[in-house]
């Protein structure tokens, strides 16, 4: 009787154990040194990056118990006199209420890397960011990401050209 008792214990708990859906927290100490508004040029050709810390994001829908700190962003890009892109407006949101137009992460190989994701133009381009100092990023890398494109009947064909320079040093406002 004790063994059946001990059994049946063991497979309850077994049971329990198995159907827990434990969060996973990933914590990033690194991207604080990237939050704040960047600036690059000015009002006839610039952008503007508004870059702030967010807690315990879930941005993978798949998985649902993956919780990560990253780094929300807002951007602005002037060209040529016009602004052709502005979610500066929404850097009151949060990501949950998805107005985010930038997300992004420190490099697991390097602390001073950044790698944010960014729509621009109805697609998205990944950027790599250096920390110089505390006033002072630079945008590395500019690439669209690889990915199949889905144009209806109707809608424009995608642009595959970016408004956002590489090489470029942002200042802290």
């Amino acid at each position: 009787m004790k063994n059946i008792i001990k059994s049946i214990c063991f497979i309850l708990v077994f049971i329990t154990i198995n159907n827990c859906n434990t969060q996973i927290h990933v914590s990033d100490p690194h991207i604080d040194k990237f939050t704040g508004t960047w600036k690059w040029g000015d009002n006839v050709n610039g952008l503007t990056l508004i870059l702030k810390r967010e807690n315990n994001i879930q941005p993978f829908k798949t998985d649902t118990n993956t919780l990560l700190d990253s780094l929300i962003g807002f951007h602005k890009i002037n060209k040529n006199g016009q602004t052709t892109e502005d979610s500066t407006s929404y850097f009151n949101t949060n990501f949950n209420d998805k107005k985010q137009t930038c997300v992004g992460n420190s490099d697991n190989d390097d602390s001073n890397l950044l790698v944010l994701f960014m729509s621009h133009k109805g697609k998205g381009v990944r950027l790599k960011i250096s920390f110089i100092d505390t006033t002072h990023i630079k945008i590395t890398e500019v690439i669209n990401r690889e990915g199949a494109r889905v144009i209806y009947p109707g809608q424009n064909p995608t642009d595959w050209s970016i408004d956002i320079p590489a090489n470029i040093i942002l200042t802290k406002q």
